[in-house]
């Protein structure tokens, strides 16, 4: 895949994120209804966070296989989701600095338990990637 496929599809999954979660929070929360996952968890999960997940993978794919249309694609997607995000978090008010800090220090073995699926999903891409590229020759 030459380089002006790839710009194409990186750019078109951006854009497309952007519309893809304007849309859906115009047409299903719009009316300040909670999500599926905040009622079951209680838990405020946010495109912001969904597109870190699909950064993640596409990461891990550009790593360990290939520039293919999927993990441009699955990038674009995911930083777009990211980026719709941004600027909305940076303009919360936030006057509870106390409540932010406690928060931050409470989740830290949640943290720690994050970074270790991440490293362990890296260990897991090296080592197909390792059998992949062995099988081929």
């Amino acid at each position: 895949m030459n380089n002006k496929k790839k710009l194409i599809i990186f750019i078109l999954s951006f854009v497309i994120a952007l519309l893809f979660w304007r849309l859906r929070v115009f047409l299903f929360y719009n009316k300040g209804d909670l999500p599926f996952l905040r009622v079951i968890t209680g838990l405020t999960i946010h495109h912001y966070h969904y597109g870190i997940l699909f950064i993640l993978v596409s990461a891990l794919l550009l790593i360990f296989y290939k520039r293919n249309a999927f993990s441009v694609g699955l990038i674009g997607f995911g930083l777009g989701s990211v980026l719709d995000s941004m600027i909305s978090s940076l303009l919360k008010v936030n006057t509870l600095r106390s409540v932010e800090l406690t928060r931050y220090n409470q989740s830290f073995p949640l943290t720690t338990f994050l970074f270790l699926i991440v490293i362990i999903l890296s260990s897991i891409f090296f080592l197909f990637s390792k059998n992949t590229k062995r099988s081929k020759i």
